[in-house]
């Protein structure tokens, strides 16, 4: 393989890891203060997606179809979890997940009753035009999705660390007994944490659909970003960046050296792998609990 290639299938990958790490994280932000996994994210983002490609379609200026649908992210997050999750306190936290897989099958349906299951193209936020690195020459909707993702990441990492709100989600997370003992609303972060989520969720739809096209059927990338996080540790968010650069790199390459089918199981595979070897992920720990 030429220094060229394989500069490009490394750039490639490193995108495609950056999608896979949001939808990860968005997945870990709803974990982390519910210990629930929302299955529907996938078709969250899908909605918002496609929100974002109406208003486009209508002639508003790509910034403002991408606030359209943040805007509408946060208000679908906002609904489900004060009309559905909310109202399921009682239930358990399998309850809640099967709840969310049939959710992900209701907005899946919609969104083929509204906008049809075809694939449409999506404008994209970066130039046409090849960058240069080195002997490659790598399309600018690789790094701009690079580029756009470690930002975000940071603007999180910054959130939770150094926000109120950041803080309090980060309490609720580790006891909510204890957060509300010491004044936190846990109900409230409970919202903040799905829209939150729902945000970071519909970053990453609006990112990738320019590259592998708006349809009902792009929220299976939900698939890949819980395998990313399971890889680089559930409830650890660099963990979760890692693995899903990790399983991006690694995705693109395989089919490099192994037969061209490989590509669709490598998520699969590294998911098996990791849970033999090491269950608690790159970044993550088992904690064991007496029963």
């Amino acid at each position: 393989m030429t220094t060229a290639a394989l500069i490009h299938v490394l750039v490639s990958g490193l995108a495609t890891g950056s999608i896979y790490g949001l939808v990860g994280l968005s997945l870990v932000i709803v974990y982390n203060a519910t210990r629930t996994v929302n299955f529907a994210q996938g078709e969250m983002f899908v909605v918002s997606t496609f929100v974002a490609w109406s208003a486009a379609r209508a002639g508003w200026p790509l910034p403002l179809a991408f606030l359209a649908a943040v805007v509408a992210a946060a208000v679908l997050a906002l609904v489900i979890e004060r009309a559905i999750i909310r109202r399921s306190i009682a239930a358990t936290h399998w309850d809640v997940l099967i709840i969310t897989l049939g959710l992900s099958l209701i907005l899946r349906a919609l969104a083929g009753i509204v906008w049809s299951h075809d694939d449409f193209p999506f404008p994209s936020y970066f130039g046409n035009r090849p960058i240069a690195i080195g002997p490659a020459r790598v399309v600018p909707v690789s790094l701009g999705i690079i580029g756009a993702s470690v930002v975000l990441m940071a603007l999180l990492g910054a959130l939770f660390r150094f926000t109120r709100a950041g803080r309090a989600m980060r309490a609720v997370a580790q006891n909510q007994t204890a957060a509300w003992l010491m004044g936190i609303s846990v109900p409230r972060v409970f919202s903040a944490a799905w829209i939150l989520a729902s945000v970071v969720g519909a970053v990453a739809g609006l990112l990738i659909a320019p590259v592998v096209f708006l349809s009902t059927k792009m929220g299976l990338l939900v698939i890949n970003g819980f395998i990313a996080a399971v890889l680089g540790g559930f409830g650890s968010m660099p963990g979760v960046v890692v693995g899903g650069m990790l399983l991006g790199v690694i995705e693109n390459l395989a089919p490099l050296y192994l037969p061209t089918g490989i590509r669709y199981s490598v998520p699969f595979i590294l998911l098996i792998a990791i849970l033999v070897v090491r269950p608690g992920g790159l970044a993550g720990r088992v904690h064991r609990r007496k029963v």
